[in-house]
């Protein structure tokens, strides 16, 4: 091999190394869940709760825009203080609720979450399936019942 092919190699190596590590620092925050990035931007306040000095639609948009949720509710316009902004995932509901001029987070698999916030999201929602909701937004469902299985 001359002199030439081994330059030539190494800049191939060289920009290989550089190309795989550009894409693995782009893909690092695509896997990334809902609960993981809250947790890493919001100022935890016990299990499953953050807080935000931020008001509550503000956080609402900034969580809606880096994961695009299946349905939103925002009851606060119509119930003030005692409103929030629901925000439903297949595997997660994240409620953000006005605490004072901030705002409180809080982050549950679909059936506590939609226990919780109950009396804000029962019109709108239905009650997730035994695996959360698909999607679209349906209850997602597994087996059961008789005859199944057979």
């Amino acid at each position: 091999m001359n002199g030439r092919n081994q330059v030539n190699n190494r800049y191939r190596v060289a920009g290989a190394v550089v190309a795989a590590t550009l894409t693995a620092t782009a893909l690092s925050g695509c896997g990334q869940s809902q609960s993981s990035w809250i947790a890493d931007k919001y100022s935890r306040d016990g299990v499953g709760a953050y807080r935000s000095p931020k008001p509550p639609r503000t956080v609402a948009s900034e969580i809606g825009r880096k994961f695009k949720p299946i349905d939103r509710v925002d009851d606060m316009a119509t119930r003030g203080p005692n409103g929030g902004i629901f925000m439903r995932y297949p595997k997660l509901v994240v409620g953000v609720l006005p605490n004072g001029t901030g705002s409180r987070i809080t982050v549950d698999n679909p059936r506590s979450g939609y226990s919780r916030h109950y009396t804000h999201v029962a019109g709108r929602w239905s009650s997730p399936g035994s695996n959360g909701w698909t999607s679209r937004g349906a209850a997602s469902f597994r087996g059961g019942g008789p005859g199944s299985g057979k």
